[in-house]
């Protein structure tokens, strides 16, 4: 692939930044409250993004994309799996009452909101569909590690059904069963589905600037977060590039797969942080001081990782 233009990925990002002040707005002024933006979640994670995930799959089938696609499977099960070991060790000594939301918010970036117009931003309109492959584990590992360390001592009889019979997880199974047999959805039907899954990224956003609302404006900044922070937004995607651009010198790692990679551990904490939080009584608060601190950051953090990747190829090219 060519060099990134890290301008319109700029761009993207402000204007994602720009939605989220919206929900902030909205939310000071009480046109929202918490049981609209728990509402607004609730469409977006099980109706809203299942359809764009089938719609991402409509692309036409051939072997290398069905390669790519498992390509990306597997390395965001790597990455996952490797920043909770990181995660682990990194807030071992943390206070009981923060450490679980901290870990949480470390490992789980926000792939399945923001991840796929940067993805898009970079690609173009393909980028939907590595997205939908690349949070096809994280669909389901969430609603497995995420509990479990949210929920420690707590019995969750619906695990198994909530990892396997997710929105996502079942909308990227038909997805991938749809691209795999060549079957396309009728003209009409796709366009409806296209139209109602685009309320992701906005409504996501909303959601986000909402939940940045939950507590004071001065707890944003809180010490204990600036540290995670530097780690979610710049060891993590500077260790991922590390490792991609010295696996594509010794055995020819993919440059796209890389910019996919970067592009993704480089994103905020994802809004689940608080949304599930919330749910296993947690700490909320610190959550959605996660998600809002590190989504401010971010629109500066992301253009300059991509610009970082772009430079990076042009030495070793």
């Amino acid at each position: 692939m060519n060099t990134v233009d890290v301008s319109y990925v700029f761009t993207t990002v402000l204007a994602f930044f720009i939605i989220m002040l919206i929900g902030a707005i909205s939310r000071i002024f009480g046109v929202l409250d918490w049981q609209a933006t728990k509402k607004i979640a609730g469409f977006v994670v099980n109706v809203a993004q299942p359809l764009l995930i089938i719609c991402a799959f409509q692309a036409s089938y051939t072997p290398d994309r069905l390669k790519i696609g498992l390509s990306l499977i597997a390395v965001s099960a790597v990455i996952l799996i490797a920043v909770s070991l990181l995660a682990a060790v990194i807030f071992k000594s943390s206070e009981k009452g923060d450490r679980a939301v901290l870990q949480f918010g470390l490992v789980f970036a926000n792939w399945t909101y923001l991840g796929y117009p940067v993805l898009a931003a970079l690609f173009g309109e393909i980028g939907y569909f590595y997205g939908a492959f690349f949070t096809l584990f994280f669909n389901l590992y969430i609603r497995l590690y995420g509990i479990i360390i949210l929920s420690r001592g707590k019995k969750n009889s619906n695990m198994l059904k909530d990892v396997l019979l997710n929105p996502g997880t079942v909308a990227a199974v038909i997805g991938i069963v749809l691209f795999v047999f060549k079957i396309s959805l009728p003209t009409f039907l796709l366009d409806s589905f296209k139209l109602v899954g685009d309320m992701t990224f906005p409504l996501s956003m909303i959601v986000v600037g909402s939940l940045m609302c939950n507590q004071p404006l001065k707890n944003l900044f809180k010490s204990k977060l600036y540290s995670f922070t530097f780690a979610k937004l710049i060891i993590i995607p500077i260790v991922t590039l590390t490792v991609c651009a010295l696996m594509h010198v010794l055995f020819k790692f993919d440059k796209g797969l890389t910019y996919v990679c970067v592009a993704m551990t480089c994103l905020p904490a994802s809004a689940d942080t608080a949304l599930y939080s919330e749910l296993y009584k947690s700490n909320s608060p610190l959550g959605a001081c996660c998600v809002g601190i590190t989504t401010l950051f971010s629109v500066v953090t992301i253009p300059f990782m991509i610009w970082l990747t772009n430079k990076v190829f042009e030495l070793i090219a």
